[in-house]
């Protein structure tokens, strides 16, 4: 993979609620169709943070920049794929996963070719006709990311999104997004608060502190894949990522 890829977005931001300052003098790069992690204690304003790179939140002082241009959920292809499960109730898997297409204007020929790759990127055909309350945890965030897929994003936020599963879920669904983002190859920007997830995942990490959340420090992670999480490099990272959490003022 080359190092010299150039850069998607640029992040330099602080932000307020009122007199509480969340984010301190945020100032980092997103790369080209990079894995990049954020990672800080529960409640340090990541979820704030993914908000303002996504366009949805404005930030007090300065600016997200995509492509050369503030970032605008208009203008810019941008998904989401929150903590919660976000599976429409009264609407099938399929009918789930090519919403964004229709809101798009997709012609029905293409929504249902690219409805069926998604669908079978993310390993749940036969499940087409389901709604959500027939499937489980996993599955619905299976649902979730092809849903994000469809539209072909230029960027995809992913805050938390396997937080509720239970352990061996988790696992399963780390393996499976870094196998779908190495076939697809899209900028992802994945926020937790799991130092070993940030690990297994990331190209680079970056570390939050507590609120007024500032940034501790950057950790490249240049481990083959698959990683082996009680590998001695594993290992040597995590508990350097432990030691900046820890010390975050």
């Amino acid at each position: 993979m080359s190092h010299s890829r150039k850069e998607k977005v640029h992040v330099r931001i602080s932000k307020s609620f009122d007199d509480l300052s969340v984010l301190e003098d945020l100032e980092f790069s997103v790369n080209e169709n990079e894995f990049l992690v954020i990672v800080g204690p529960t409640g340090c304003g990541k979820t704030t943070l993914a908000h303002i790179i996504g366009g949805l939140y404005q930030p007090t002082q300065g600016r997200v920049i995509m492509n050369g241009d503030v970032i605008n959920p208009k203008q810019h292809n941008i998904s989401f794929v929150f903590q919660e499960p976000s599976c429409i109730p009264w609407r099938t898997l399929w009918d789930d996963v090519k919403i964004g297409l229709e809101i798009k204007g997709a012609s029905r020929k293409h929504i249902r070719t690219r409805v069926q790759e998604m669908i079978n990127l993310v390993q749940l055909d036969g499940f087409e006709s389901y709604f959500s309350h027939q499937i489980s945890g996993g599955m619905k965030q299976r649902v979730a990311i092809a849903r994000a897929y469809a539209t072909n994003p230029d960027l995809l936020l992913m805050d938390e999104p396997f937080g509720h599963l239970d352990a061996q879920t988790r696992y399963l669904m780390q393996s499976e997004i870094i196998r779908i983002w190495e076939q697809l190859k899209k900028t992802v920007v994945f926020i937790t608060n799991n130092i070993e997830e940030a690990v297994y995942l990331a190209e680079r990490i970056i570390i939050l502190s507590r609120i007024p959340a500032r940034i501790k420090g950057i950790v490249p992670v240049k481990l083959p894949r698959p990683r082996d999480n009680i590998s001695p490099e594993f290992l040597e990272i995590r508990s350097r990522v432990t030691e900046m959490c820890e010390t975050a003022e």
